[in-house]
């Protein structure tokens, strides 16, 4: 007499796929925390690689040099700002330190 397999019962089928998606779960939550890891980590897995987004550059310096004579009230008026604002964008300047040749921030652009 010949051997005959036994077809599959629907316990044995419901079995099967049961076990198949708790792999394919496992897999799928194993793939998805890797993928997270190396994105919360790629600043520094990835230094200097561009994967960062670049740091905008601050606004460029006005520069006037000082001239013979000048005080930091002519040279205020004369760019349209107040002494406050000339002094904010100094923080070093003082009414002594406004020599010939100096360079001082008489705005932003």
């Amino acid at each position: 007499m010949a051997y005959v397999h036994p077809s599959p019962t629907s316990r044995d089928v419901l079995g099967t796929l049961q076990r198949n998606t708790t792999r394919a779960v496992a897999v799928v939550a194993y793939g998805t925390a890797f993928v997270v890891a190396v994105l919360m980590l790629s600043p520094i897995l990835f230094k200097g690689s561009g994967v960062a987004a670049p740091i905008p550059a601050g606004p460029a310096p006005i520069l006037y040099t000082v001239q013979a004579g000048d005080t930091p009230g002519t040279i205020a008026a004369a760019h349209g700002l107040s002494l406050a604002e000339l002094y904010s964008l100094n923080p070093s300047l003082t009414p002594f330190t406004t020599a010939k040749g100096a360079r001082i921030v008489v705005g932003l652009h």
